[in-house]
């Protein structure tokens, strides 16, 4: 495996590997990286693995594709091998798929019992602050088994010991005694099941002071092992072929940077040829 693999990358594969095992993988509305995650795996499988769900074309599919942001919908729609209505795919839909669908979220805030905040953190001087959170949070905690969490920076404002505020609890949610969630971030993979959270492995070059300081006190790391890297092939597909624009780099920019490399990535949609 070549040493000049990136956080982006290796995130994404790691991602994509725990998605493979689901049957469906719901793209989200708004994540770059569970979105060149979900087609990595697909993409891996040759169409023999997960179908892709998108929400923003209510689309299942099984076609293979590349990752986009303004044409998103649009290949969904064209490789679609069902259509659905909001009302059908809530109520019909999500209640079949408990145990069989998969998808990262990105909480706001995480802690050391798993419990997800998507909606509000205080500020410096302690003030609450809203934001937008993530709609069906909580009735993807009931399904999602395991629950899929991603952080591109990890550090002790967004992996914390208590969250500001409780959206959703998966472990509580999930009625299984093995019930798991998988926390991939840009230093580390964690596992949080019933008996407690542990690192399972950390990325190369990141020290075990590093992750020590970046991480709860009540999440284990001493153990992990160092994380595995994907083989050639496969970070081929992922930069050639699944992702050749770069759109999973986009959610480790802020600010004016990702300002630019958003209209960066339109500007290279734009000059492609419509599928």
């Amino acid at each position: 495996m070549k040493s000049d693999i990136d956080t982006a990358e290796l995130m994404t594969w790691l991602m994509s590997r725990h998605l493979a095992r689901a049957e469906v993988i719901q793209l989200g509305l708004a994540s770059a990286l569970n979105q060149v995650a979900a087609l990595l795996a697909h993409a891996v499988a040759q169409g023999r693995g997960p179908a892709v769900e998108d929400p923003a074309g209510l689309t299942l599919s099984r076609a293979y594709r590349s990752a986009s942001l303004s044409r998103s919908e649009r290949a969904a729609q064209q490789g679609a091998v069902r259509r659905f209505e909001a009302p059908e795919w809530i109520t019909q839909m999500m209640p079949r798929l408990a145990g069989r669908m998969g998808q990262f979220v990105r909480p706001l805030q995480i802690d050391s019992r798993g419990r997800i905040n998507t909606l509000q953190v205080a500020d410096a001087q302690g003030r609450p602050r809203r934001f937008a959170g993530l709609a069906g949070l909580a009735e993807l905690a009931e399904i999602a088994r395991p629950f899929f969490a991603y952080l591109p920076r990890q550090d002790r404002r967004c992996f914390v010991d208590e969250v500001d505020f409780v959206v959703c609890d998966p472990l509580a949610a999930n009625p299984n005694p093995d019930a798991s969630i998988v926390l991939v971030t840009d230093l580390a993979v964690f596992e949080f099941t019933r008996d407690g959270a542990r690192a399972v492995s950390r990325h190369p070059r990141v020290s075990k002071t590093v992750l020590r300081e970046a991480t709860p006190a009540g999440v284990a790391v001493e153990d992990a092992a160092v994380t595995q890297l994907p083989d050639a092939d496969t970070l081929r597909l992922l930069r050639e072929q699944v992702d050749p624009l770069g759109i999973r780099n986009i959610e480790f920019l802020y600010g004016n940077d990702r300002r630019t490399g958003l209209l960066r990535l339109y500007a290279g949609e734009a000059a492609q040829p419509l599928p």
